[in-house]
């Protein structure tokens, strides 16, 4: 009797041991099927065409970003929990079509949004207005391009460098 006591634990420590295994395992092949698949391309090819002009025009002199999250380039100062969510929630889930960087350092210098013609919605007004007042209290200019077939880069280059320059009182 002695020796059946003395068994029953390790034969079910070990039949524990095999159910787990065999949950994980299953729970592993289970999870391991994600429904994502990978875009063609980061890019829609308005900013794809887009990119690459504005790479030729000031590639060598600055960074240039693609689709960055407003909640990397921005931050909330020290305020209550409710507060904090508040505000974080108007940013979380919108991004930039392009980001423009100080090489040295990767500091942010100026935003670049492609407006297409989704942008004459009126959702798409309302959010390019609080994103543009956003970034205004932020102190980082925002620049709007019209989305084109060509774009005269003389041009676009005086109109990145004037909004570069730009000062916030």
């Amino acid at each position: 009797m002695l020796k059946i006591s003395f068994l029953f634990p390790i034969f079910a420590i070990a039949f524990l041991s095999l159910v787990i295994m065999a949950l994980a395992v299953f729970y592993k092949v289970k999870t391991s099927k994600w429904p994502y698949l990978k875009k063609d391309s980061l890019l829609t090819e308005a900013e794809r065409k887009f990119y690459l002009v504005l790479l030729e025009t000031i590639g060598n002199d600055y960074l240039i970003f693609s689709k960055v999250r407003m909640a990397d380039l921005l931050y909330l100062p020290k305020m209550n929990n409710s507060q904090y969510y508040h505000y974080q929630n108007k940013i979380q889930s919108k991004h930039v079509d392009f980001l423009i960087c100080d090489k040295e350092n990767i500091k942010p210098l100026l935003v670049v949004e492609l407006d297409d013609s989704s942008h004459l919605k009126i959702d798409r007004i309302l959010r390019d207005e609080l994103v543009n007042e956003i970034f205004k209290n932020a102190k980082l200019p925002i620049f709007h391009v019209r989305a084109s077939a060509n774009y005269e880069k003389e041009s676009l280059l005086s109109q990145i460098k004037s909004n570069l320059s730009a000062t916030f009182d």
